[in-house]
């Protein structure tokens, strides 16, 4: 089961409308994906989500494109993996890393690539490679980008008619907006979805997010992902704040959910594959936080059918994911099980939709990610990048 091959290309889906959020320049939609190949004649599929224009507090990560993943993937990450078991996912992340500081994008392409090919081997679904399920689904929420009032309460109320019981609202650039908007919602939906503000550190300054976190409580909102815009903020706002605290970019990986710990800088974590480099580094970050009794979501840069199904298959996983998480439901064009809710693309690149129930993803129990590629598809997005 040695690798034989990793090619990495961009594709670009088409978006349903602008989602947009704090900092965020780039327009959705855009993905590296990652073909493998085995000597047994296996193909795993990864895929990235890269922004060049997202990353870390205080722009300490980020900063990846599709150039420069497609880029790392060939001529860096592809050398020091090929020849390995496809079983090796740890020691594939091991040589990456020592290949590669950073990039954990180009890295989690072919983690996930290598995940999938591995529970195809063995014929098992990823998440049983995980150790299995820990529940029986996963609850998503839909997220409401940022655009006005009125739009944003349209998508919002369209999700949670298609059935969504959770809603991630984008904010951090106007916090009168936030609050307007969330005080509305609360009034129209009533006490049972579940309004999640995401200020993506707009709300800067421990001072600021403090009085803010406590008008968002007062019209509704149930808790606040990274409000602050560095580590001693989000400190403060925790230990001060009125609403539960969600640490995103201000946590990657292992290294950064034990300071997150053990400053007291959050009360969730928000995991990404993405961020962690891989299913390999997102365990490492469950396993810290479910020791320390830290809630989790898994949450990402709104991927297609790949990240989405090993976004799926961790959270059925890991023990700490109890928060509902911010994964789009993928389907193709005229399949979307939903109107609104988790649906961001027109079509996508697999043949059959996501399945859902009461507002949860089902598990997708074919061998590895589970899911069918519709290559033909992948042949009509792909993208020239030169």
């Amino acid at each position: 089961m040695k690798i034989t091959s990793i090619e990495a290309f961009p594709i670009r889906l088409p978006a349903r409308r602008d989602f947009k959020w704090a900092g965020l320049r780039e327009n959705l939609g855009g993905f590296v994906l990652v073909r493998l190949t085995t000597d047994d004649g296996v193909t795993g599929w990864g895929e990235a989500t890269p922004l060049p224009d997202w990353g870390g507090a205080a722009g300490r990560r980020g900063g990846e494109t599709q150039a420069t993943v497609c880029s790392m993937v060939r001529d860096v990450l592809a050398p020091v993996v090929l020849g390995l078991d496809v079983c090796d996912v740890t020691a594939a992340r091991l040589a990456m890393d020592r290949a590669a500081i950073g990039n954990s994008y180009a890295k989690v392409s072919i983690d996930i690539a290598m995940h999938d090919a591995w529970g195809k081997t063995l014929g098992q679904p990823v998440y049983r490679l995980l150790g299995g399920k820990v529940r029986e689904a996963v609850p998503f929420a839909h997220m409401v980008g940022l655009m006005d009032h009125g739009d944003a309460m349209d998508e919002a109320l369209g999700a949670l008619a298609d059935g969504c019981t959770a809603l991630q609202i984008k904010g951090g650039v106007d916090a009168e907006r936030d609050i307007a908007l969330v005080a509305e919602l609360r009034r129209e939906a009533g006490d049972g979805p579940f309004l999640r503000v995401d200020a993506n550190q707009g709300y800067r300054s421990a001072r600021f997010a403090i009085d803010t976190l406590a008008r968002l409580r007062d019209a509704g909102a149930d808790g606040c992902e990274q409000p602050g815009a560095n580590m001693a903020a989000m400190v403060e706002i925790t230990r001060r704040g009125a609403l539960p605290v969600m640490a995103d970019e201000s946590c990657w990986d292992a290294v950064d959910a034990m300071d997150v710990v053990g400053q007291g800088a959050a009360d969730w974590i928000s995991i990404y594959l993405a961020k962690a480099g891989g299913i390999t580094g997102a365990r490492r970050v469950d396993a810290i936080a479910h020791t320390m009794n830290i809630r989790t979501d898994v949450n990402g840069s709104i991927e297609s059918a790949i990240g989405n199904a090993a976004n799926v298959h961790f959270a059925l996983a890991a023990p700490s994911v109890t928060l509902p998480c911010v994964i789009p439901v993928s389907a193709p064009a005229g399949a979307h099980p939903c109107k609104v809710a988790g649906n961001y693309y027109t079509d996508d690149i697999l043949a059959a939709p996501m399945a859902l129930r009461d507002g949860a993803i089902l598990p997708l129990d074919a061998p590895g990610l589970g899911i069918e590629i519709d290559e033909a598809k992948i042949a009509r997005y792909r993208q020239d990048l030169a």
